[in-house]
């Protein structure tokens, strides 16, 4: 949708009342809102920073009701009661505030911040159980002071990487529409690092995946002298019957996945207690997720549904072939959390998080954790993580949302966007 603008400034008369703990920048904008809309009342400032040298982009939100207790998160619910508002305010006047939109919110939208730059902004949305909804972007004229228009579009999961001769490539899906995919090539030192493929030069990596979300490869692991033992990845059947992982010798004896006690659990994850998972009530149910072969080693991560009773204690470690034994670790930081993908190296482990409840999958970060010392760094990466893949000394991690880089303590995002021609590129993420 393109959006023709008359330039509309705002000069706010001193004197409102201020809000509690507002500075005067924010205030003046908290001010231009309620003269939007007086039926909005309370008022938040999710993001600021300079787009030009006198300018200064604001995003902020605006409810109906006042915000609850305690909420004081960047990433806000932005539904049909809440309005989101991007001023340019004037950094020497900032009582000159200039809108360049106020809207409602779409259907249950989580929102974060994805973009934020002096030529556009991309709002992602996560809806409940999950669901991902389109991105909103707004493109706008810094100069004029106008936005330009606004539209959305699909945002693509990347559910795949390949590292084969001599390439990285991304396999990327819009999650309404298998059909709809697109293939990125990351070429490290290149200017872009991260392009778009043709659809010639997609389709051999887009055959090697078929039209599966699956994450996991459904074919036997072998791993240990002469393939000794064999991972078999669960499944449920057409009936609905589960038939959970599970590690088998070339006798046909199973070596089930050690469960903790409820002992375990109330000592690790003492606030689920308080939540009301009491002994008589909770089921533990943990189950072998995403794993990596290490010699005679299988490292996995711990998975395991935690609502409607079920629950467990995150953790990884693996099974060694040589002594037949399962070696379990459990951290604070990863008790709570099932693991989504781990990436095995000499000296560290990697592991994504995440929360998996009623309300569906929720991130928690991205986990390093040294063998040699126990030390454990958290990443606060704001997506699900799927899978890695190391280039020389950078870490690509490919997510729900696109592709992370870790180098060294930094973290930077990209995704899949759209210009306001129909265009697909790789941007880099604000946040």
């Amino acid at each position: 949708m393109r959006v023709t603008s008359l330039l509309l400034a705002f000069f706010v008369v001193a004197g409102s009342s201020m809000a509690p703990g507002a500075t005067i920048p924010d205030q003046a904008v908290f001010n231009v809102i309620r003269q939007i809309d007086p039926t909005l009342a309370s008022e938040k400032i999710i993001y600021r920073n300079v787009v030009a040298p006198d300018l200064d982009l604001v995003i902020a939100i605006g409810s109906t009701a006042e915000w609850a207790a305690g909420s004081d998160s960047t990433d806000l619910w932005w539904d049909e009661n809440r309005k989101l508002g991007l001023f340019l305010q004037d950094k020497a006047r900032p009582d000159r505030v200039y809108l360049l939109t106020l809207v409602a919110g779409p259907e249950d939208c989580g929102a974060r911040i994805e973009r934020a730059t002096s030529t556009d902004t991309v709002i992602s949305c996560t809806g409940e159980k999950s669901r991902q909804w389109m991105n909103q972007k707004f493109v706008y004229d810094v100069r004029a002071k106008a936005l330009i228009s606004h539209f959305a579009y699909q945002p693509f999961a990347m559910l795949h990487a390949f590292n084969a001769s001599g390439h990285t490539v991304f396999v990327g899906y819009d999650l309404t529409d298998l059909t709809k995919r697109v293939a990125v090539e990351f070429n490290p030192g290149g200017s872009p690092e991260f392009r778009i493929l043709t659809k010639e030069d997609a389709a051999p990596w887009l055959a090697r995946v078929g039209q599966t979300l699956s994450l996991d490869d459904p074919s036997p692991t072998r791993f240990g002298e002469a393939d000794a033992f064999t991972f078999v990845r669960g499944h449920t059947d057409i009936h609905g019957k589960e038939y959970p992982s599970s590690i088998v010798d070339s006798q046909g004896k199973k070596y089930p996945l050690p469960q903790s006690t409820y002992d375990d659990f109330a000592k690790a994850r003492p606030g689920r207690v308080e939540d009301g998972y009491v002994r008589k009530v909770t089921t533990i149910d943990e189950g072998i997720g995403p794993v990596q072969i290490e010699g005679d080693k299988l490292w996995f991560g711990k998975g395991f549904y935690d609502g409607e009773g079920r629950s467990g204690v995150g953790g990884f470690g693996y099974f060694e072939a040589t002594d037949h034994q399962f070696h379990l670790f459990t951290l604070p930081e990863v008790a709570d959390f099932y693991v989504s993908a781990i990436h095995v190296e000499p000296e560290t482990v990697w592991m994504g998080i995440s929360h998996s409840g009623e309300w569906g999958s929720s991130p928690a970060g991205l986990l390093r954790y040294d063998r040699k010392t126990h030390a454990v760094r958290k990443y606060d990466l704001p997506d699900e993580v799927y899978g890695f893949i190391a280039s020389g000394n950078r870490l690509l991690v490919y997510t729900r949302s696109g592709i992370g880089i870790i180098e060294g303590d930094q973290t930077t995002r990209y995704f899949v966007d759209r210009t306001t021609d129909g265009r697909l590129r790789v941007a880099e993420a604000t946040r």
